[in-house]
């Protein structure tokens, strides 16, 4: 099944993970949905492109060396700025933790890797249409 072309149509999404392949990956899903992308090696990273511009959603590795996709979410929801309160969605093949927990991180929903195109394309389609999370949904 080919998904929807223009899905994430004017929609900018950062995609924060350690591992080149899975930056790439995601990077041309969101892509061929036709949204723009930012890219962050590290929670640092994420954070410094946070306090510069503003996204419409965040898909966050959840183990990263240094600083982890939690800690990195718990700063960006206690710092002022653009992105304080935008969507962010935990993207992670741990499954140590309860999809809620995510929610009570600060997270905004969840996807499990490996994530597939339905998955990206079902994350952008709720957010291009303003859709809040009503809690955890499992993509993937």
């Amino acid at each position: 099944m080919r998904p929807a072309e223009g899905t994430g149509g004017g929609l900018k999404v950062l995609i924060v993970d350690d591992e080149p392949v899975n930056r790439l990956v995601l990077a041309r899903m969101v892509e061929l949905l036709g949204a723009q992308w930012l890219e962050a090696a590290s929670g640092d990273e994420a954070l410094d492109l946070l306090r510069a511009q503003a996204v419409d959603v965040v898909l966050m590795d959840i183990q990263m060396p240094r600083m982890s996709g939690i800690q990195t979410v718990e700063q960006l929801r206690a710092c002022p700025g653009p992105n304080r309160q935008a969507p962010v969605v935990a993207v992670t093949g741990d499954t140590t933790r309860d999809r809620r927990d995510y929610l009570q991180l600060g997270f905004d929903d969840y996807a499990n890797k490996p994530i597939s195109l339905a998955a990206v394309q079902a994350m952008l389609t709720a957010r291009r249409q303003g859709a809040a999370a009503p809690g955890l949904r499992a993509y993937g």
